[in-house]
């Protein structure tokens, strides 16, 4: 048994020292930023898709659909109030304030949930230095849009000035 212990402890010691395994080359993977701004920025303004999706407003289902089309997949880049900010697996959840609908029959609600990647230094101060309240603009792909009353952006940066 003491023999077998030590022979094990010997394998571990011995393949520490040894040289590490040359990685694998692979081409560099263009920037997250890059990867947004690669095709054009959707210009739509945040209060029209906030319109679109409110419970209670005077948007049809086709109207929707139509929405759903334009905005899953696209980069859009929006100005938004800031509620929360949750650090997640290297990234960081940032979630609005919940933004009503113009029409004055509405009654829900609309939230942008956006991860964002911080690519520096510069851009985790201004993660660490936004309150509840504080506005910051921010580039994401539109991943999806839940149960008319969350749209994720996924992935986001944070647009510098």
């Amino acid at each position: 048994m003491r023999q077998s212990l030590f022979m094990v402890m010997l394998g571990f010691f011995l393949s520490g020292c040894s040289e590490a395994p040359t990685p694998n080359v692979i081409s560099e993977t263009p920037s997250i930023t890059e990867a947004l701004t690669s095709n054009a920025v959707l210009n739509i303004a945040l209060q029209e898709v906030v319109d679109t999706y409110v419970m209670g407003g005077d948007r049809t289902d086709l109207q929707r659909e139509a929405m759903n089309a334009k905005l899953v997949g696209a980069s859009v880049s929006w100005r938004i109030k800031v509620f929360d900010i949750v650090e997640e697996e290297g990234s960081y959840r940032v979630t609005s304030d919940l933004m009503s609908g113009s029409d004055p029959g509405s009654f829900g609600k609309l939230t942008i949930v956006a991860f964002v990647t911080p690519r520096d230094n510069v851009d985790m101060v201004v993660l660490l230095k936004l309150k509840t309240g504080s506005e910051v603009e921010i580039i994401g792909r539109v991943d999806s849009i839940t149960i008319r009353t969350a749209l994720v952006l996924s992935p986001a940066v944070l647009v510098r000035s």
